[in-house]
Protein backbone atom coordinates (compact mmCIF):
# COMPACT_ATOMS: atom_id res chain seq x y z
CA UNK A 1 0.00 0.00 0.00
CA UNK A 2 1.69 3.81 -0.91
CA UNK A 3 1.14 6.50 1.28
CA UNK A 4 -0.71 9.15 -0.88
CA UNK A 5 -0.60 12.30 1.23
CA UNK A 6 2.47 11.54 3.50
CA UNK A 7 4.54 14.98 4.09
CA UNK A 8 7.74 14.44 5.88
CA UNK A 9 9.20 17.90 7.35
CA UNK A 10 12.86 17.23 7.40
CA UNK A 11 16.60 18.21 8.63
CA UNK A 12 18.56 18.95 5.24
CA UNK A 13 21.43 19.79 7.25
CA UNK A 14 22.24 17.54 9.68
CA UNK A 15 24.57 20.45 11.87
CA UNK A 16 20.96 22.36 12.07
CA UNK A 17 18.91 22.87 15.35
CA UNK A 18 19.54 23.38 18.74
CA UNK A 19 22.21 23.38 20.59
CA UNK A 20 20.58 21.02 23.31
CA UNK A 21 19.04 18.80 20.99
CA UNK A 22 19.66 18.22 16.83
CA UNK A 23 18.79 16.08 14.31
CA UNK A 24 21.73 13.55 13.43
CA UNK A 25 20.30 11.12 11.04
CA UNK A 26 17.01 10.40 9.45
CA UNK A 27 14.31 10.30 9.05
CA UNK A 28 13.95 6.89 7.77
CA UNK A 29 10.16 5.50 6.91
CA UNK A 30 9.16 2.15 7.39
CA UNK A 31 5.91 0.26 6.22
CA UNK A 32 4.31 -1.99 9.13
CA UNK A 33 0.83 -3.42 7.82
CA UNK A 34 -1.34 -0.06 7.32
CA UNK A 35 1.04 2.10 9.27
CA UNK A 36 4.34 4.00 8.52
CA UNK A 37 6.95 4.52 10.98
CA UNK A 38 9.16 6.85 10.79
CA UNK A 39 12.41 6.94 12.93
CA UNK A 40 14.72 9.48 13.47
CA UNK A 41 18.01 9.98 15.41
CA UNK A 42 18.49 13.31 17.59
CA UNK A 43 21.53 14.25 19.92
CA UNK A 44 21.73 15.77 23.16
CA UNK A 45 25.18 16.56 24.57
CA UNK A 46 26.64 13.14 24.85
CA UNK A 47 23.57 11.16 24.63
CA UNK A 48 22.71 10.24 21.25
CA UNK A 49 18.31 8.56 21.10
CA UNK A 50 15.77 7.35 18.36
CA UNK A 51 12.41 9.01 18.21
CA UNK A 52 9.50 6.87 16.55
CA UNK A 53 6.11 8.01 15.28
CA UNK A 54 3.47 5.81 14.09
CA UNK A 55 1.01 6.88 11.60
CA UNK A 56 -2.05 5.40 9.61
CA UNK A 57 -0.87 4.99 6.07
CA UNK A 58 -3.02 6.77 4.45
CA UNK A 59 -2.87 10.26 6.93
CA UNK A 60 -1.11 13.54 6.07
CA UNK A 61 1.39 14.10 8.84
CA UNK A 62 4.77 16.39 9.28
CA UNK A 63 7.23 15.97 11.39
CA UNK A 64 8.04 18.48 13.98
CA UNK A 65 11.15 19.54 12.84
CA UNK A 66 13.11 22.48 11.38
CA UNK A 67 13.60 22.52 7.48
CA UNK A 68 12.33 21.67 4.52
CA UNK A 69 9.46 19.27 3.41
CA UNK A 70 9.18 15.90 1.71
CA UNK A 71 6.05 14.61 -0.12
CA UNK A 72 6.23 10.85 -0.63
CA UNK A 73 5.88 10.01 -3.54
CA UNK A 74 2.04 8.00 -4.22
CA UNK A 75 3.94 5.45 -6.34
CA UNK A 76 7.70 4.18 -7.01
CA UNK A 77 7.79 3.47 -10.31
CA UNK A 78 10.91 2.37 -12.90
CA UNK A 79 12.89 4.98 -14.98
CA UNK A 80 13.33 4.62 -18.51
CA UNK A 81 16.19 2.59 -19.62
CA UNK A 82 16.71 5.24 -22.64
CA UNK A 83 15.52 9.13 -22.69
CA UNK A 84 15.63 11.57 -25.30
CA UNK A 85 18.74 13.63 -25.48
CA UNK A 86 17.88 16.72 -23.12
CA UNK A 87 18.64 20.51 -23.80
CA UNK A 88 21.07 20.43 -21.43
CA UNK A 89 22.92 17.90 -18.68
CA UNK A 90 24.69 18.04 -15.58
CA UNK A 91 26.76 15.16 -14.37
CA UNK A 92 27.95 13.97 -10.70
CA UNK A 93 29.12 11.16 -9.43
CA UNK A 94 30.56 9.33 -6.22
CA UNK A 95 29.36 12.11 -3.52
CA UNK A 96 29.42 8.97 -1.24
CA UNK A 97 27.67 10.70 1.52
CA UNK A 98 29.32 14.15 1.10
CA UNK A 99 26.22 16.01 1.20
CA UNK A 100 27.73 19.50 1.67
CA UNK A 101 29.92 19.04 -1.85
CA UNK A 102 27.35 17.78 -3.47
CA UNK A 103 24.89 20.85 -2.83
CA UNK A 104 28.11 23.19 -3.42
CA UNK A 105 27.94 21.49 -7.06
CA UNK A 106 24.47 21.57 -7.54
CA UNK A 107 24.31 25.01 -6.68
CA UNK A 108 27.39 26.04 -9.41
CA UNK A 109 25.71 24.03 -11.67
CA UNK A 110 22.59 25.83 -11.54
CA UNK A 111 20.53 23.11 -10.73
CA UNK A 112 18.96 24.32 -7.35
CA UNK A 113 18.84 27.55 -5.45
CA UNK A 114 20.20 28.12 -1.96
CA UNK A 115 17.22 26.63 -1.09
CA UNK A 116 17.20 23.53 -2.80
CA UNK A 117 14.89 24.83 -5.50
CA UNK A 118 14.89 23.38 -8.85
CA UNK A 119 16.55 25.51 -11.10
CA UNK A 120 17.40 23.96 -14.18
CA UNK A 121 14.31 23.83 -16.23
CA UNK A 122 13.65 21.41 -18.65
CA UNK A 123 17.59 20.03 -18.19
CA UNK A 124 18.82 16.60 -16.46
CA UNK A 125 20.66 15.95 -13.91
CA UNK A 126 22.01 12.76 -13.65
CA UNK A 127 24.36 11.09 -10.61
CA UNK A 128 26.12 8.07 -11.85
CA UNK A 129 26.37 6.29 -8.76
CA UNK A 130 27.51 6.11 -5.65
CA UNK A 131 25.44 7.88 -3.14
CA UNK A 132 26.21 5.65 0.21
CA UNK A 133 30.05 5.08 2.01
CA UNK A 134 32.74 6.99 3.53
CA UNK A 135 30.76 10.21 4.19
CA UNK A 136 28.35 10.61 7.21
CA UNK A 137 25.66 12.77 5.25
CA UNK A 138 23.74 9.80 3.49
CA UNK A 139 20.27 10.71 4.58
CA UNK A 140 20.05 14.24 3.56
CA UNK A 141 21.59 13.12 0.01
CA UNK A 142 19.31 10.60 -0.75
CA UNK A 143 16.15 12.43 0.57
CA UNK A 144 17.30 15.42 -2.01
CA UNK A 145 17.71 13.17 -4.55
CA UNK A 146 14.48 11.85 -3.96
CA UNK A 147 12.43 15.14 -3.85
CA UNK A 148 14.55 16.74 -6.74
CA UNK A 149 12.95 14.18 -8.98
CA UNK A 150 9.25 15.75 -9.07
CA UNK A 151 10.79 18.86 -8.63
CA UNK A 152 12.25 18.75 -11.79
CA UNK A 153 9.51 17.02 -13.24
CA UNK A 154 7.38 19.41 -12.37
CA UNK A 155 9.57 21.95 -14.19
CA UNK A 156 9.60 19.62 -17.83
CA UNK A 157 13.46 17.67 -16.42
CA UNK A 158 14.19 14.87 -15.26
CA UNK A 159 16.87 13.30 -12.59
CA UNK A 160 18.51 10.43 -12.88
CA UNK A 161 19.91 8.32 -10.07
CA UNK A 162 21.76 5.23 -11.31
CA UNK A 163 23.01 2.89 -8.89
CA UNK A 164 27.18 2.04 -7.93
CA UNK A 165 28.92 -0.11 -6.46
CA UNK A 166 28.44 1.11 -3.02
CA UNK A 167 24.81 1.82 -3.70
CA UNK A 168 24.64 -2.47 -4.31
CA UNK A 169 26.94 -2.94 -1.60
CA UNK A 170 24.86 -1.06 1.03
CA UNK A 171 21.34 -2.94 -0.05
CA UNK A 172 23.42 -6.14 0.05
CA UNK A 173 24.63 -6.20 3.60
CA UNK A 174 28.26 -5.21 2.44
CA UNK A 175 29.37 -2.46 5.09
CA UNK A 176 33.00 -2.14 4.84
CA UNK A 177 32.60 1.33 4.16
CA UNK A 178 30.37 2.17 6.16
CA UNK A 179 31.07 5.23 8.75
CA UNK A 180 30.64 3.76 11.94
CA UNK A 181 28.37 5.79 13.79
CA UNK A 182 25.60 4.30 11.08
CA UNK A 183 25.84 0.85 13.04
CA UNK A 184 24.99 3.13 16.03
CA UNK A 185 22.15 4.89 14.81
CA UNK A 186 20.69 1.53 13.20
CA UNK A 187 21.08 0.03 16.97
CA UNK A 188 19.74 2.85 18.29
CA UNK A 189 16.48 2.05 16.22
CA UNK A 190 16.06 -1.07 16.91
CA UNK A 191 17.11 -2.34 13.37
CA UNK A 192 20.29 -4.11 11.86
CA UNK A 193 21.73 -2.08 9.43
CA UNK A 194 20.74 -3.50 6.76
CA UNK A 195 16.88 -3.18 7.49
CA UNK A 196 17.52 0.28 7.13
CA UNK A 197 17.24 0.68 3.38
CA UNK A 198 15.26 -2.94 3.17
CA UNK A 199 12.08 -3.48 1.21
CA UNK A 200 9.56 -2.04 3.88
CA UNK A 201 11.78 1.08 3.72
CA UNK A 202 10.63 4.11 1.70
CA UNK A 203 14.35 5.17 0.59
CA UNK A 204 15.22 1.47 0.07
CA UNK A 205 12.16 1.19 -2.57
CA UNK A 206 12.91 3.74 -4.05
CA UNK A 207 16.49 2.77 -4.47
CA UNK A 208 15.45 -0.89 -5.54
CA UNK A 209 13.83 1.11 -8.99
CA UNK A 210 16.84 2.34 -9.97
CA UNK A 211 18.88 1.77 -13.29
CA UNK A 212 22.38 0.76 -13.57
CA UNK A 213 22.90 1.86 -17.11
CA UNK A 214 21.04 4.32 -19.12
CA UNK A 215 21.34 5.89 -22.52
CA UNK A 216 20.56 9.56 -22.35
CA UNK A 217 20.64 11.29 -25.72
CA UNK A 218 23.92 9.84 -27.53
CA UNK A 219 25.61 9.34 -23.90
CA UNK A 220 25.74 5.64 -22.43
CA UNK A 221 25.71 6.63 -18.40
CA UNK A 222 26.73 4.03 -16.02
CA UNK A 223 28.91 4.11 -12.80
CA UNK A 224 31.68 2.26 -14.09
CA UNK A 225 31.90 0.53 -17.34
CA UNK A 226 30.88 -2.26 -19.88
CA UNK A 227 33.31 -4.97 -19.63
CA UNK A 228 34.15 -7.07 -22.41
CA UNK A 229 32.83 -9.73 -20.67
CA UNK A 230 29.21 -8.51 -20.79
CA UNK A 231 29.87 -6.62 -23.98
CA UNK A 232 29.78 -10.42 -25.77
CA UNK A 233 26.33 -10.83 -24.45
CA UNK A 234 25.28 -8.38 -26.85
CA UNK A 235 22.24 -7.25 -24.24
CA UNK A 236 20.06 -4.83 -24.94
CA UNK A 237 20.07 -2.18 -21.47
CA UNK A 238 16.62 -3.24 -20.99
CA UNK A 239 17.82 -6.38 -20.11
CA UNK A 240 21.24 -5.71 -18.07
CA UNK A 241 18.69 -3.67 -15.82
CA UNK A 242 15.62 -6.04 -15.95
CA UNK A 243 18.12 -8.78 -15.07
CA UNK A 244 20.16 -6.52 -11.98
CA UNK A 245 17.54 -5.30 -10.09
CA UNK A 246 15.65 -8.59 -8.29
CA UNK A 247 18.95 -9.01 -6.99
CA UNK A 248 19.72 -5.75 -5.96
CA UNK A 249 19.45 -6.84 -1.69
CA UNK A 250 21.25 -10.53 -2.68
CA UNK A 251 24.72 -11.03 -1.33
CA UNK A 252 27.30 -11.62 -4.57
CA UNK A 253 28.72 -15.46 -3.09
CA UNK A 254 24.10 -16.64 -2.86
CA UNK A 255 24.24 -15.46 -7.20
CA UNK A 256 24.69 -18.17 -9.66
CA UNK A 257 27.53 -18.01 -11.67
CA UNK A 258 25.48 -17.73 -14.84
CA UNK A 259 24.84 -13.75 -13.16
CA UNK A 260 28.11 -13.07 -11.77
CA UNK A 261 29.13 -11.06 -14.35
CA UNK A 262 26.20 -8.27 -13.70
CA UNK A 263 27.69 -8.20 -9.97
CA UNK A 264 31.27 -9.11 -10.14
CA UNK A 265 34.49 -6.62 -11.27
CA UNK A 266 32.71 -6.75 -15.16
CA UNK A 267 29.87 -5.04 -13.84
CA UNK A 268 28.74 -2.10 -14.88
CA UNK A 269 29.28 -0.67 -11.94
CA UNK A 270 32.65 -2.32 -10.92
CA UNK A 271 34.65 -2.48 -14.17
CA UNK A 272 37.30 -0.37 -14.21
CA UNK A 273 39.05 -1.13 -17.40
CA UNK A 274 38.66 2.59 -18.76
CA UNK A 275 41.64 2.91 -16.46
CA UNK A 276 43.51 0.89 -14.71
CA UNK A 277 45.33 -2.59 -16.26
CA UNK A 278 44.25 -4.24 -18.11
CA UNK A 279 43.34 -1.24 -19.96
CA UNK A 280 40.24 -2.18 -22.72
CA UNK A 281 40.86 -1.59 -26.26
CA UNK A 282 39.91 0.75 -28.14
CA UNK A 283 37.56 -1.62 -30.47
CA UNK A 284 35.90 -2.71 -27.12
CA UNK A 285 35.12 1.20 -26.59
CA UNK A 286 34.19 1.21 -29.84
CA UNK A 287 32.07 -2.02 -29.94
CA UNK A 288 30.24 -0.54 -27.08
CA UNK A 289 28.98 2.92 -28.55
CA UNK A 290 27.87 1.09 -31.59
CA UNK A 291 25.93 -1.65 -29.72
CA UNK A 292 24.04 1.44 -28.36
CA UNK A 293 24.12 4.03 -30.77
CA UNK A 294 26.21 6.47 -28.08
CA UNK A 295 29.08 9.03 -29.15
CA UNK A 296 30.73 8.79 -25.61
CA UNK A 297 30.47 6.75 -22.17
CA UNK A 298 30.42 8.74 -19.02
CA UNK A 299 31.14 7.03 -16.01
CA UNK A 300 32.63 7.57 -12.48
CA UNK A 301 33.70 4.92 -9.66
CA UNK A 302 37.53 5.31 -10.64
CA UNK A 303 39.11 8.45 -9.06
CA UNK A 304 40.35 10.80 -11.94
CA UNK A 305 42.27 13.10 -9.15
CA UNK A 306 41.64 16.83 -9.71
CA UNK A 307 40.01 17.43 -12.87
CA UNK A 308 37.18 15.70 -15.21
CA UNK A 309 39.57 13.47 -18.09
CA UNK A 310 38.78 12.44 -20.82
CA UNK A 311 39.80 8.90 -22.38
CA UNK A 312 39.92 6.76 -25.33
CA UNK A 313 39.67 9.85 -27.60
CA UNK A 314 37.47 11.66 -25.74
CA UNK A 315 34.96 8.26 -25.92
CA UNK A 316 35.02 7.48 -22.29
CA UNK A 317 34.47 11.00 -19.49
CA UNK A 318 35.54 10.14 -16.03
CA UNK A 319 33.25 12.35 -13.71
CA UNK A 320 34.85 11.07 -10.56
CA UNK A 321 37.18 13.48 -9.24
CA UNK A 322 38.46 12.88 -5.52
CA UNK A 323 35.29 14.57 -3.30
CA UNK A 324 36.87 13.32 0.10
CA UNK A 325 39.82 15.29 -0.31
CA UNK A 326 38.19 18.18 -1.22
CA UNK A 327 37.88 17.88 -5.04
CA UNK A 328 34.97 19.30 -6.45
CA UNK A 329 33.75 18.65 -9.87
CA UNK A 330 30.73 18.88 -11.97
CA UNK A 331 30.14 17.56 -15.73
CA UNK A 332 28.17 19.89 -17.72
CA UNK A 333 27.08 19.55 -21.41
CA UNK A 334 24.76 21.50 -23.70
CA UNK A 335 24.77 21.76 -27.28
CA UNK A 336 27.78 19.31 -28.32
CA UNK A 337 29.98 21.21 -25.34
CA UNK A 338 31.29 19.11 -22.77
CA UNK A 339 32.39 21.79 -19.68
CA UNK A 340 34.00 21.06 -16.16
CA UNK A 341 32.44 23.13 -13.68
CA UNK A 342 34.19 24.06 -10.34
CA UNK A 343 32.41 24.99 -6.79
CA UNK A 344 32.47 28.66 -8.59
CA UNK A 345 30.11 28.13 -11.57
CA UNK A 346 33.05 28.34 -14.03
CA UNK A 347 32.89 26.21 -16.82
CA UNK A 348 35.90 25.22 -18.46
CA UNK A 349 35.49 23.60 -22.36
CA UNK A 350 36.94 19.90 -22.20
CA UNK A 351 35.42 18.29 -25.16
CA UNK A 352 33.47 19.44 -28.64
CA UNK A 353 31.47 16.88 -30.71
CA UNK A 354 32.40 17.70 -34.44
Amino acid sequence: MRISRLVLAFVMLPCLGTAQKRLVDGPYVFYEGDSAVVKTIYQQEDLASAVTQKYPVKSRFSLNSEGSEIHLKPQITIPANITPAPEKLYVLSDIEGEFDAGYKLLLAGGVIDPSGNWTFGKGHLVIAGDLFDRGTQVLPWLWLLYTLEDKAVAAGGQVHVILGNHDIMQLAGDFRYTDARYFKYAWLMGRELKQLFGEDSELGRWLRSKNVVEKIGDLLVMHAGMSPALNSKQLSLTQINDITRPLLGVPRKQMPDSLQVFFNGNSPFWYRGYFYEPVASMATIDSTLKQYGCKHIIVGHTITDTVIVKRFDGKVIGVDVDQHEGQHKGLYVEAGKYYQVGLDGKKTLILEDI
